[in-house]
């Protein structure tokens, strides 16, 4: 465990606390841990470093640390430790935690006020499930969509 966090995270969506995106894809450069997806079954697990990490997380002046990522979580406690799921706190007893993959809801997702706008949302949310279920590569789904952005440009 890193040695000044307060704090673990395990999510499998994009952003937390009303946007933050604390998995970063865009700068997927930095370490060997792949990019997050909604759509891949994979959970992603990053640390906090406390309160005031939480403060500069939000306006955009820090990372999460990224600890691992895997289609199953386990957190093993050693002592009584609080512990939140979807904003429920409780203090937990001492306990293994596994936390995996189970069904998938729709999600809603602002679009574009344009008229293509519903169109591309929907394009993009194809080209990202074929990714995902291997019918295409990310090199593939990059340039379908960037061609599709200048035809419809």
């Amino acid at each position: 465990m890193v040695q000044d966090a307060e704090g673990v995270l395990v999510a499998n969506i994009g952003s937390y606390m009303g946007g933050v995106d604390l998995w970063q894809n865009e700068d997927d450069n930095y370490d060997n841990f792949d990019q997050q997806s909604m759509h891949d079954k994979v959970l992603e697990v990053v640390s906090i470093s406390g309160t005031w990490h939480l403060g500069k997380l939000q306006v955009g002046l820090s990372r999460a640390r990224r600890l691992a990522q895997g289609q199953s979580i386990k957190i093993q406690l050693f002592a009584m430790f609080p512990v939140q799921i979807d904003g429920e706190p409780w203090f937990q007893k001492p306990c293994t935690i596994s936390i995996t993959h189970h069904g998938q809801a729709f999600m809603l997702k602002r679009v574009a006020e344009e008229p293509l706008g519903p169109a591309s949302a929907i394009i993009a949310e194809v080209l990202e499930n074929a990714e995902t279920h291997n019918v295409i590569n990310a090199s593939q789904k990059r340039a379908l969509l960037h061609e599709m952005a200048l035809r419809l440009s």
